[in-house]
């Protein structure tokens, strides 16, 4: 819990604005002043700035106050400047995880960092997820195989596999997430992708790439000539 002045008492005032030189500047501004600006005012007898530098020692940084809960963030800040957090991070969650356009092809690992990244670098537990794209590799369908580990994920091939005849698919990648942040591939990945490219090669719908996403970067099995390039 953050520590009282001793004139708590007084309602804390309202951040003071930045300096108009940096006021709009934001990718300029230090995590603290961004939670400044966020809060829009104290709690508990500590201004806007103090607040945000409360709030990232006791998290342990900017990370740790994203995933922090309405309660914890609660007794630290009280239950209105939480739920004013909570609603700034839930507008970038919306933003960063809207699904694609429908119709744009997917031509490289890029496009599948690009557009699955966010949505997925900071989830707790590794997460299976594969896209079934038609001739033009426009994705068509996208379903959740597994939550954990790639090992354990048979049956939900054999159902995406079933997906992709029924929507008509032409192909499929594999995207998941690595939360330890490291995106190189375990044997255990690299056995199933070995897999799905053998199943889908005997039914005429290959699987184009797997991906896999971390904080520290990405890694393509077809990048890394581990996959056959379908062109």
């Amino acid at each position: 819990m953050p520590t009282r002045a001793a004139n708590d008492n007084q309602s804390p005032r309202p951040a003071r604005p930045l300096p108009r030189r940096r006021r709009f500047a934001l990718d300029a501004l230090s995590d603290a002043e961004v939670l400044r600006l966020a809060l829009g005012r104290g709690h508990g007898g500590l201004s806007a700035a103090a607040l945000g530098r409360h709030l990232l020692a006791t998290h342990d940084g900017l990370r740790g106050v994203l995933r922090a809960g309405p309660g914890s963030l609660a007794q630290d800040v009280g239950p209105h400047l939480a739920t004013r957090l909570l609603a700034a991070w839930e507008l970038v969650q919306r933003a960063r995880c809207a699904p694609p356009p429908r119709r744009m092809p997917f031509t490289s690992s890029r496009d599948i960092v690009r557009n699955w990244s966010a949505r997925m670098v900071d989830l707790p537990d590794e997460c299976v997820v594969a896209l079934v794209l038609d001739v033009k590799q426009r994705l068509v369908a996208e379903r959740v195989l597994a939550n954990g580990t790639p090992a354990g994920v048979a049956l939900g091939v054999r159902e995406v596999f079933a997906l992709a005849v029924r929507e008509g698919g032409a192909s499929m990648v594999l995207v998941h997430n690595h939360p330890s942040g490291d995106p190189t591939p375990s044997p255990e990945d690299a056995e199933f992708t070995r897999r799905v490219a053998e199943v889908g090669a005997a039914i005429e719908l290959p699987l184009l790439d797997h991906v896999i996403l971390g904080r520290d970067g990405a890694f393509s099995f077809l990048d890394a000539g581990l996959l056959k390039s379908s062109g």
